[in-house]
């Protein structure tokens, strides 16, 4: 995966993207005091880690998706490896069965994961939002009651990210639940066939 590149992030943020976020020209920031540009400079950069971490949590939901399309193809296997000991296929497929639901719950783990960063990315915007209008009032190109605006959304962002985390940790919760079955129907497996050196687990 190929992370953004800071200065492009800075490019796209300071021709606004379209956006309405305050916005200062090349030649105001430069006027700036050092602290002035290096709070903006320190607030963007926080917009590019919750970009990247944005498209790591992707991957990973990609990873896991393909991961359990694979599933298929590894029971299709270990059946075929079973054929001579059909009778170890039922405790097989009660193995693929836990692992496919482990799995299910690890996507919704990850897709929550996705709407995680992509409220983390929100956020980001809203401080580098009110640090640029902040600069702003500091020069006199707007009211200092306007930062309050700024404020309001940081905190409604805020708000929005605790509750998608805190959703995120309980499909955690769920997902360690079913990790912890899945791995009793291997042991399970193992002990009802006799299959302790080459499960299948490990294919």
């Amino acid at each position: 995966m190929k992370f953004r590149k800071p200065w492009l992030i800075a490019i796209c943020l300071l021709v606004g993207c379209g956006s309405t976020s305050p916005s200062l020209t090349r030649a105001e920031r430069d006027r700036l005091p050092l602290d002035g540009r290096q709070e903006i400079f320190d607030a963007e950069n926080d917009l590019v880690i919750a970009l990247n971490r944005a498209d790591l949590a992707r991957d990973q939901l990609r990873a896991l998706k393909k991961a359990e399309d694979d599933l298929d193809d590894v029971q299709k296997s270990c059946e075929r490896r079973l054929a001579a000991q059909s009778d170890r296929i039922p405790h097989l497929r009660k193995v693929i069965r836990a692992e496919r639901d482990y799995l299910e719950a690890r996507g919704d783990v990850a897709e929550a994961e996705v709407t995680v960063a992509e409220q983390e990315i929100r956020i980001a915007r809203s401080r580098l939002d009110l640090v640029k209008q902040r600069q702003l009032v500091r020069t006199g190109k707007a009211p200092s009651a306007s930062l309050k605006t700024y404020e309001r959304a940081i905190d409604e962002q805020e708000a929005k990210g605790k509750q998608v985390r805190s959703t995120s940790m309980d499909l955690r919760t769920k997902a360690q639940g079913l990790l912890d079955q899945w791995k009793y129907a291997e042991a399970e497996y193992a002990r009802q066939t006799g299959d302790f050196d080459s499960g299948i687990w490990l294919q």
